[in-house]
C-alpha cells in the first residue's frame, strides 16, 4: 500500500503498532530486551513505514522502506544476542524483536487489524513453547542480573576513576 494516510488513521495504526509491541514484549518482561523494548521497536517500525508511505506513490519505494527496516532491527537483535563458550543467550529475544519490526509495518502499512489480533497470538504461542520446553524438553531459562552475566563473560568490574 503506497497511498497517503490521513493523520488520524495514522494515529490509528500508531496506536495499533504500539499496543502490539506492548503485547509482544509481556514474554520478555524480566529481560533487557522487554516490553519497552518491544514498544518501541513496533512503534519505530509503524513510523518509518507511515512516514515513508507518506512520501513516496511507488509501491517498489515502500518495500525498500520495509527492507530497510527488517535489516536495521536485526543490529538491535544482535546486540541482545551474547555468546560464551558454547552457550547462546538472547536469541529468543532477538527473533521476538524482528517479529516485532514486522508486526509494526503490517499495522503501517497492511492491516491494523490483523496485527493487532497477530500479536497476542505471537505472545501466547511463544509463551506455551517456552512451557513445553521447561515441562517436556526439561531446559532450563536461568535468569542471572547484569552482575553475573559480566561475571560469567569474564568482564571484571571496572572500578570509577573518579572515586
Amino acid at each position: 500500500m503506497a497511498a497517503e494516510f490521513g493523520s488520524g488513521e495514522v494515529l490509528v495504526r500508531l496506536l495499533v503498532a504500539g499496543g502490539a509491541g506492548l503485547i509482544l514484549g509481556l514474554p520478555y518482561r524480566k529481560r533487557p530486551g522487554g516490553v519497552r523494548t518491544h514498544y518501541l521497536v513496533t512503534l519505530g517500525a509503524a513510523l518509518f513505514c507511515t512516514s515513508g508511505a507518506n512520501l513516496t506513490n511507488v509501491p517498489s519505494e515502500t518495500l525498500r522502506i520495509i527492507q530497510g527496516v527488517a535489516s536495521g532491527i536485526g543490529f538491535v537483535g544482535a546486540a541482545s544476542v551474547l555468546k560464551k563458550g558454547s552457550a547462546i543467550f538472547g536469541i529468543t529475544t532477538a527473533a521476538s524483536i524482528w517479529i516485532a519490526a514486522a508486526v509494526g509495518c503490517e499495522a503501517a502499512l497492511g492491516n491494523p487489524l490483523l496485527a493487532a489480533c497477530v500479536a497476542p497470538v505471537i505472545s501466547l504461542t511463544s509463551w506455551l513453547v517456552g512451557l513445553l520446553e521447561h515441562r517436556v524438553f526439561h531446559r532450563k531459562r536461568i535468569m542471572r542480573t547484569s552482575q553475573e552475566l559480566r561475571e560469567l563473560l569474564g568482564e571484571e568490574k571496572k572500578e570509577d576513576p573518579k572515586r
